[in-house]
């Protein structure tokens, strides 16, 4: 029996799509189908749109004959808003018992790792949040005396790390001789000579006074700078009792080891968790109990629905399997394995093949481009994709690739391109006039043409292209873990742009920082939301009001993108708030010391975001180009797309991709092509009417051909 009728996926796509072309029979094969499946859809295909329209289909058929309902995974709420926008009230019933709806890491928090704290701690759930968890552990660490254990190790793990002195700065400090003489550095490198910065035993007996605070300073700097990121890489590893760091693992029994776990388990007895945290606590419940999650899952639920598949990583990979079983529940994954380019826990494409399944249902053709830019994307993709169909109602331009000598060129080229070139089908209308127009319709106003690139900053081999090689003042996002909860800033901006409720949400974390800065407490306990709400309701509930009505004047600020002027007066009213009139209801009159560095300090994650914002925008007159990397801008729709050529693990993309640049699919099983290709196939599928590429004349030459040229136009610098 089908999910769904003719008639019931009409009236859902007139809900979503009221005025465009009906489903076409693919989708309609998606949206009807009822058994276990994966849905592989190309970029731009609205893969979400179908799934959308399969839940607006099941709300009126809830609740289902067997009492069971429909659990939905996602990696964002985006989803689940947009289904609330587009239902309204008809989908309550989606929202209520027995279904869920919510992210991976709520379901898991929910049903298993409240479990799992509560039974190895006896404590309940107060934040599973990482700038909460990251600013706990460091604030706990720091309180460590300096001859702990703990510390000491973490010294050691900085000492042995590199730090590269120019030679600016050793000519400045005295020469190379006298500073190798006092073991202040140290000569590395075989072909290529440098020095490393000691970080201990420096002769300072031998060092002129001056040179001596120099390098004093030097030290101490690197000291503040580095060990926030080495203790907050630890993990403990509750299978082998080790805890796993930068260098190896220690095991938990050493006194290291000890002291790190009694951190982290006082953190657990105060309910406080990372993301990280609770799927290994999870683990360690089901393996320790020996539970069978499935059978509660599968009597709870008929349908599991997962979107963005391609983007689990292997925990989570693990944990779906572990709770849900396809012979019992109806699995339904959305994705496209072809873009799944996130490294390091995060699936290559190819270790998820678990939750892929064996029935796989295609979405092949494209809403988002036409058929110039669906032409370089059938060979540029890790498969052979030459079923990918463009949108015939997308009057796309033929790519471009910009060969040039000097990469500071490329981007005024570009900008150049983006006024000349032209679309027949659309009045002879620029490209630039055309995204101009949708930018105006947006509104949010969003840039929407852009430059992207793999490898954002220069790395040791500076001769190298990087995306700051176009383009000097790119300031990569993220470039380190954040270190979020320094800061108000972190909490204040740290939804930039979230929905009102997550801005609310965690300004009032950084209310309660704030708070536990100046030593208010709840009987020795740190305040959370609902106690200190319920505190404030006790004195008078109009004092609860105000804080929730200033809450949400400063979360709805936040969360659509102030200016500077703007964010600097929010910060100066919600100070005064803090300090005229919540604090003295605690009986405390003026905030700590702690807690105003706290509240003025410069976020580390906000700073990036302001310097992203407007470092990373090439303007040129009334053209604005966002500079960014791929990992930044995948899932966008852009009006045009500049992919900027890298330097990645000893090749660029035009020397691992020649035959593909071409027109020839990949067959082989390099690991470097295939992550190129993901790379590539995820940053050439923004555009919606024209994709450039940067190419160095000298590599492009040797790719040059008549096969390419029918698929990519060549504009020499």
């Amino acid at each position: 029996m089908a999910f769904a009728t003719d008639e019931e996926i009409r009236i859902a796509h007139d809900i979503l799509l009221k005025g465009k072309n009906p489903f076409d029979n693919p989708r309609v094969e998606i949206i009807k189908k009822d058994s276990s499946c994966y849905v592989q859809a190309c970029p731009g295909s609205g893969k979400t749109t179908a799934l959308l329209a399969k839940l607006i289909i099941l709300a009126n058929k809830l609740p289902l004959e067997d009492g069971r309902g429909v659990c939905v995974l996602t990696h964002t709420n985006v989803a689940i808003d947009e289904i609330k926008a587009k239902v309204g009230p008809k989908a309550d019933v989606l929202f209520s018992y027995p279904n869920f709806f919510g992210t991976i890491q709520t379901f898991l928090h929910k049903y298993v790792a409240a479990a799992a704290l509560h039974y190895f701690y006896g404590s309940q759930i107060q934040y599973v949040d990482n700038d909460i968890a990251k600013a706990v552990l460091l604030k706990k660490y720091s309180s460590l005396p300096f001859e702990n254990k703990l510390k000491g190790f973490v010294f050691a793990l900085m000492a042995a790390k590199e730090h590269r002195l120019g030679e600016d700065e050793i000519n400045a400090w005295g020469g190379v001789d006298s500073l190798i003489a006092a073991n202040v550095i140290k000569k590395k490198g075989k072909r290529v000579v440098w020095y490393d910065f000691q970080l201990s035993g420096h002769d300072y007996a031998n060092i002129h006074g001056n040179i001596a605070l120099l390098i004093r300073a030097k030290k101490k700097g690197i000291i503040n700078n580095e060990w926030k990121e080495i203790i907050l890489k630890f993990r403990i590893d509750w299978l082998n009792s080790w805890l796993i760091t930068d260098s190896g693992h220690i095991g938990i029994t050493t006194e290291t080891g000890k002291e790190y776990l009694r951190i982290k388990e006082e953190m657990f007895k105060e309910g406080i968790l990372s993301f990280e945290d609770a799927y290994d606590l999870a683990f360690r419940y089901i393996r320790e109990k020996g539970l069978d999650y499935s059978s509660f899952s599968d009597k709870r639920f008929k349908y599991l629905f997962i979107d963005e598949v391609q983007d689990c990583d292997k925990q989570q990979a693990e944990l779906i399997n572990s709770l849900f079983a396809d012979d019992k529940v109806v699995v339904q994954r959305f994705g496209d394995y072809c873009q799944a380019i996130y490294e390091g826990d995060r699936n290559d494409g190819s270790d998820n093949a678990e939750l892929r399944g064996e029935d796989v249902l295609y979405i092949r053709n494209s809403n988002r481009f036409g058929e110039n830019i669906a032409r370089p994307l059938r060979s540029l993709c890790m498969e052979d994709n030459h079923l990918l169909v463009g949108n015939e109602d997308v009057n796309s331009v033929k790519p471009v690739i910009i060969t040039y000598e000097d990469p500071l060129a490329v981007l005024p080229k570009y900008a150049e391109l983006l006024k000349t070139i032209t679309i027949p089908e659309m009045d002879n209308i620029s490209v630039l006039n055309l995204a101009n127009m949708e930018k105006n319709e947006d509104p949010l106003h969003r840039v929407n043409i852009k430059a992207c690139g793999w490898v954002g900053k220069k790395g040791a081999n500076e001769q190298k292209r990087y995306i700051e090689s176009y383009y000097p003042s790119f300031e990569k996002k993220n470039t380190k873990p954040r270190v979020e909860g320094d800061s108000f800033d972190d909490f204040l901006f740290k939804n930039h742009h979230g929905t009102v409720k997550d801005c609310g949400s965690s300004i009032i974390q950084g209310i309660i920082e704030f708070l536990d800065l100046c030593n208010v407490r709840n009987n020795a306990k740190r305040y959370n939301r609902t106690s200190l709400l319920n505190y404030l309701t006790l004195i008078d509930i109009k004092n609860k009001e105000e804080l929730l009505c200033k809450v949400m004047k400063w979360a709805m600020l936040a969360a659509t993108g102030s200016n500077a002027v703007d964010r600097q007066h929010m910060k100066e009213e919600i100070y005064q708030y803090l300090s005229g009139a919540l604090l003295p209801l605690f009986g405390k009159d003026e905030a700590t010391e702690e807690a105003n560095t706290f509240f003025n300090a410069v976020a580390v994650g906000h700073q990036a975001a302001l310097d992203a914002e407007h470092g990373n925008i090439y303007k040129e007159r009334d053209i604005e180009i966002e500079v960014a990397t791929v990992h930044s801008v995948k899932g966008e729709t852009h009006a045009a797309t500049l992919y900027l050529e890298t330097f990645y693990n000893k090749y660029y993309e035009s020397e691992r991709l020649k035959e593909q640049f071409k027109g020839m699919a990949y067959t082989g099983t390099d690991d470097d092509t295939l992550k190129s290709l993901r790379v590539v196939y995820v940053g050439m599928s923004r555009p919606r009417y024209l994709l450039c590429v940067a190419i160095q004349k000298d590599r492009f030459h040797s790719i040059d051909c008549q096969e390419l040229r029918e698929i990519w136009d060549v504009v020499e610098i």
